[in-house]
C-alpha cells in the first residue's frame, strides 16, 4: 500500500485506525482500488500482489510496482485496455 500510493507509512497506520484520508489521498486510494479491480479482471487476485513485483517486458523490464512509483499508470491502463479489447500490443 505505502509503495503504490506513496503516502509515509504512517499515513496508513492512521488510516487503518480510522483516521479520515484528506481529499488528495482519498483520490489516491480510490485510484489504487480501480486498478486492483481492473487488475483482477485480467488476472488471478491473488497473483495480482505477485504480478506487482516481477519484472515485466511490457514494461521495459521493470516491475508494474516500479512504474506505478515513476508515475506513469497510465501504462498499465493501456496494458489492461489492449488486454481486454484483444487489441494486440
Amino acid at each position: 500500500m505505502v509503495r503504490l500510493t506513496g503516502f509515509s507509512p504512517r499515513s496508513v497506520a492512521k488510516w487503518s485506525q480510522g483516521e479520515t484520508p484528506s481529499p488528495k489521498q482519498g483520490k489516491a486510494l480510490v485510484e489504487m482500488d480501480r486498478l486492483f479491480d481492473g487488475l483482477a479482471r485480467v488476472i488471478e487476485p491473488a497473483q495480482v500482489g505477485r504480478w506487482l513485483t516481477q519484472p515485466n517486458s511490457a514494461f521495459d523490464g521493470f516491475t508494474p510496482l516500479q512504474v506505478v512509483e515513476r508515475g506513469e499508470l497510465d501504462r498499465i491502463w493501456r496494458m489492461l485496455y489492449d488486454l481486454e479489447s484483444g487489441q494486440p500490443s
